[in-house]
């Protein structure tokens, strides 16, 4: 069960990648004016734009605000916020969603498809309306999405869900690790996505924003990603 933890966290962190290169390729495929500055919007307090020439930069703080909202409610049992478990017995609650992650494990964009999330699991499909509400609600996003962007989206809910249910079939549930804005750097808790600048800085650096979360998974932990504010040599 560790080990299938750890997989789905890594399936997970590609998906939402994905997922973000879908949403800004749309953005400038479409060359949508009001969403280009709606996404301008949330990346000036990070002295960034879209049109910037650190690109990788960009992508990384669209990861980080979509998995805020993805990950938001994520230590509830339920999912959600002041959620109750759906089974008061402990042990038959773990069970259950031990079962509805195997239900779940191999489902298909194809089979959504044809019969829509709810024909298989209706919190699931509830999960999938909120999350998606969450980021057009983020992005200010006003057009109806392309079925890529919907398949890239629903790859990431899921592989998302998927950690949920694994991780609260564990006794006790596997805790999520985030990291504030301007926590001190600290390897053993965090990897930091441009670890070349981290060398090259002078004194401790802190946490300009977290862009995973990562995972206290029974006696380990799996390190989230963040980039840092660095201090020059200069």
């Amino acid at each position: 069960m560790v080990e299938g933890f750890l997989q789905i966290v890594s399936e997970a962190r590609l998906s939402v990648k994905q997922f973000c290169k879908s949403l800004v390729s749309q953005i400038e495929e479409n060359t949508d004016i009001i969403l280009m500055e709606n996404l301008n919007l949330l990346l000036k307090p990070h002295k960034l734009s879209i049109n910037s020439r650190y690109s990788k930069a960009v992508l990384y703080h669209l990861e980080a605000i979509i998995n805020q909202s993805l990950y938001q409610d994520f230590e509830n049992s339920a999912f959600q916020k002041n959620g109750s478990p759906k089974l008061l017995d402990p042990r038959e609650d773990r069970q259950s969603q031990f079962s509805s992650f195997v239900a779940l494990r191999n489902l298909s964009w194809n089979q959504v498809l044809k019969k829509g999330t709810k024909h298989y699991s209706e919190d699931f499909s509830k999960f999938c309306d909120q999350k998606m509400s969450s980021i057009v609600s983020v992005l200010n996003w006003t057009r109806a999405w392309p079925q890529q962007l919907l398949q890239s989206f629903f790859v990431a809910a899921k592989c998302i869900w998927l950690l949920h249910l694994l991780a609260f079939s564990f006794n006790p549930p596997l805790g999520i690790l985030r990291i504030e804005e301007n926590t001190k750097f600290d390897s053993q808790y965090m990897d930091d996505i441009f670890m070349d600048r981290q060398r090259l800085s002078q004194g401790p650096s802190r946490v300009k924003i977290m862009v995973m979360p990562g995972f206290y998974v029974q006696d380990r932990v799996l390190r989230c990603k963040v980039l840092c504010r660095y201090k020059s040599l200069a």
